[in-house]
């Protein structure tokens, strides 16, 4: 009977040390104060539970207020831990906060459920973990402007060689501004322009974040391509390109700048005939002065000088206003869809999740498992999280996942459009 009691309670013992465990949350503000506004502070949260997770955290995304919040596009970060003699199962996001103006900022608290195997070989258990309030103090803006990084640097390459040119031409000049402690869409969209008698072509820019584990920063990468098309010969200087920087720890001003590139370029060589007429030489002929031709002539001169001083100003508030809507498509939420379109062609598994919830964050439709209902794209999508984050990974058909996002995005985007003509829709009885 004695030995039934203690077997007894020694079952009890290890069933209470089971469920004893429970699920962790541990946050760290990786940006050290002083932080100046247009700086990247860094949240870093884990999630640890229990053995192993079944599904993965749903971190949430919300606005605040003078600032932007992201969720890098990158692949979450899996951790194992051993925690007062118990195995943990951890996974690490990071919240990336770019304040825009000085003052204090607080994120608001936020619930981050998941599913966990609780006990070995037993159902799932449905867990949570709740984001306390963050809170960070932003000092005043410095003092000579310019974007607020760890390092920026500036290089460019040609497509050939500027000495060479021939009227005509073309030169493809690519601008390359890496940062680090700055996402890709912050770096500060780069001042093209050209002399006189130059064409410039913009092309689409190229955008890539990078996260590093190790020293817990995010940096971006930003690639413009320029051509500039040469009409007639002569000697042109297309000007440097410069970066005003700020570094919010030694707390001074920086120039990142590629030199400007000086271009020759020749004329185009044209039909000589190979014997050339004699040339007679014939006095000229006295005509009157013609008083309406000089008064056209000088009206043409006016009119010259007038498109002189307005094209310029002209060509240059264009460029601005064709950049700003460059830099607002980068940001919209069609371009995020595209991104999520390439991921799903290279078909590997954590940049098409990490495009996703990019793309959802952009839409404001996360979390995803709600807004995608009870759709076939559910299915799709519960499949890529399980070859990233099961135990036993399954395969994702990449393609077939897009088709259906794509799909739930084209009817939620009619009904976006019903609910906006709707609001604008007078009353029938007023």
């Amino acid at each position: 009977m004695m030995w039934r009691c203690l077997a007894l309670l020694l079952f009890l013992m290890m069933v209470t040390g089971l469920q004893a465990a429970e699920p962790l949350l541990r946050v760290e503000l990786l940006t050290k104060p002083p932080i100046v506004p247009g700086q990247q502070v860094q949240i870093q949260v884990d999630v640890l539970a229990p053995n192993f997770f079944l599904s993965p955290p749903k971190f949430p995304l919300f606005d605040l207020p003078n600032a932007i919040v992201t969720l890098p596009d990158e692949r979450a970060v899996n951790l194992t831990e051993t925690i007062k003699g118990e195995s943990y199962a951890g996974i690490r996001r990071s919240y990336v906060v770019t304040p825009q103006t000085a003052g204090d900022f607080t994120l608001p608290p936020a619930v981050i459920p998941f599913t966990f195997a609780a006990v070995p070989g037993q159902a799932g258990m449905e867990g949570s973990v709740t984001l306390p309030p963050q809170t960070f103090t932003v000092a005043g803006a410095p003092a000579s402007g310019g974007a607020a990084a760890q390092q920026i640097g500036v290089t460019q390459d040609l497509d050939r060689d500027p000495k060479t040119l021939k009227a005509g031409d073309t030169l493809v000049r690519t601008i390359t501004v890496t940062a680090q402690g700055m996402q890709a869409m912050m770096i500060p969209v780069p001042d093209f322009s050209a002399p006189d008698g130059v064409r410039l072509y913009p092309h689409d820019p190229v955008l890539t974040d990078k996260l590093d584990q190790a020293q817990g920063t995010i940096g971006g990468t930003r690639v413009d391509r320029v051509t500039y098309g040469f009409e007639t010969a002569g000697s042109y200087r297309l000007p440097a390109i410069e970066i005003a920087w700020y570094d919010p720890k030694t707390q001074k001003n920086d120039m990142a700048r590629a030199p400007e590139i000086a271009v020759t370029v020749a004329q185009a060589p044209g039909f000589t005939p190979a014997i050339k007429p004699p040339e007679i030489a014939e006095p000229a002929p006295r005509h009157p002065v013609n008083l309406r031709l000089l008064a056209w002539v000088a009206a043409g001169v006016v009119a010259l000088a007038c498109l002189a001083w307005l094209v310029p100003r002209l060509w240059r508030s264009i460029g601005a206003w064709r950049k700003t809507r460059r830099l607002r498509y980068e940001q919209s939420e069609e371009y995020s869809f595209r991104q999520f379109s390439a991921a799903c062609r290279g078909g590997d598994g954590g940049i098409v999740y990490a495009a996703l919830q990019s793309w959802a964050g952009r839409a404001k439709v996360a979390p995803l498992r709600d807004w995608l209902g009870n759709s076939e794209a559910l299915v799709d999508y519960e499949r890529l999280e399980a070859s990233l984050f099961a135990s036993a990974p399954v395969s994702c058909d990449t393609g077939k996942l897009f088709a259906g996002i794509n799909e739930a995005r084209r009817i939620w985007r009619d009904r976006q459009a019903v609910v906006m003509t709707s609001a604008a829709l007078p009353p029938l009885n007023p």
